[in-house]
Order: C-alpha cells, then structure tokens, then sequence
C-alpha cells in the first residue's frame, strides 16, 4: 500500500527507507499511500463481503451432500443384507457381483462425503483468511486516522457471472 515498498528475492518485501521489513506496530512518519491503497481496499472487502454472502450456500450444501452420503451408506447396508439373505439361499455364484456393487456405493457415498467436507473447509479456510485480511487492513488503516466508506451491492444474473458494484470513499483525518 506504501509507495516507499520495494522487494527482492533474498528478503522479501522491506521499506526502502530503511531497509528493513516493514512493521505496522508502529507508526511511520515517512509512509506515503499510493494508488493501490484504493485497489487493496477493494480487493479485501469484496472477498471478505463474497465471503460472508456463500455462508448460507456452504452449509446447505454441505447438510444436502451429508444427507445424501448418509443415506447412501443406509442404502448401502440394507442392500448388502438383502442381497446376503438372497445369496444365502441361492448358489454362492453371484457373490463377485453383489459386492462389486456393494464397493461402488460406498465409493459413490465417500465421494459424497469428501464434496461435503470439502465445501465446507474451503468455506472456513477462505472466512477466515478474509477476515484477518479485513481486521489487518483496518487497524492499519486506523493507525493512520485513515476511514473508508466501502459499499458493495450483487447483481445476480441466470448464467453469468455475477456484476459487483462498489463505491469507496476514502477520509484521511488530520486530528491527531
């Protein structure tokens, strides 16, 4: 966000004042915002407020697909006593197929599981870092009696991406 940031290979990013890693504990007298300071701030409150909107989506897909998984399993079990009890008092010839189909299920139920699962990590992986990134932003933000007044509206659309509208204004307080 500061213009006086550079980088290199063997460090990393650093200030280039003062060579060293920049540390946003302390207030810098020389730190001067450029032009990505809008941008940043932008980036971090769609992907925090994007966030925040698939919550809802997250957790229903993630109850539809455990449900779905469970009641794979259930079938499953049921199915292997019917088709016990069928192979009981028949010849023991069709064993190989019965449980093939049986291993195909449980297949397609942990598959189900892992879409579950995996939603739902991906989800608290993604709030999480988004939100750190926010409360980063905004302390260092505030650090520097900089405010921002950030809105963001969604509109959805059938089979296109979805059109993000923002507005940003920036007010740098002189008080202190």
């Amino acid at each position: 966000m500061c213009k006086n940031k550079s980088q290199n290979l063997e460090i990393g990013v650093f200030c280039s004042l003062t060579n060293k890693n920049p540390n946003f504990d302390i207030y810098c007298d020389k730190i001067s915002f450029n032009q990505n300071l809008e941008k940043k701030i932008t980036e971090i409150n769609i992907a925090f407020e994007k966030t925040k909107r698939e919550k809802k989506w997250v957790y229903s897909y993630f109850v539809v697909f455990l449900i779905m998984s469970l009641a794979m399993f259930l079938f499953t079990y049921k199915f292997n006593d019917y088709i016990a009890n069928i192979l009981s008092k028949a010849s023991g010839k069709p064993i190989f197929i019965a449980s093939s189909i049986i291993i195909i299920f449980i297949c397609i139920a942990v598959v189900m599981l892992g879409y579950a699962f995996g939603a739902l990590n991906r989800y608290r992986f993604d709030s999480k870092k988004n939100t750190e990134d926010k409360q980063e932003l905004d302390s260092i933000l505030k650090l520097y009696n900089i405010e921002y007044d950030f809105k963001i509206s969604f509109k959805d659309r059938m089979l296109m991406p979805t059109d993000i509208i923002t507005e940003l204004k920036i007010e740098k307080n002189y008080s202190d």
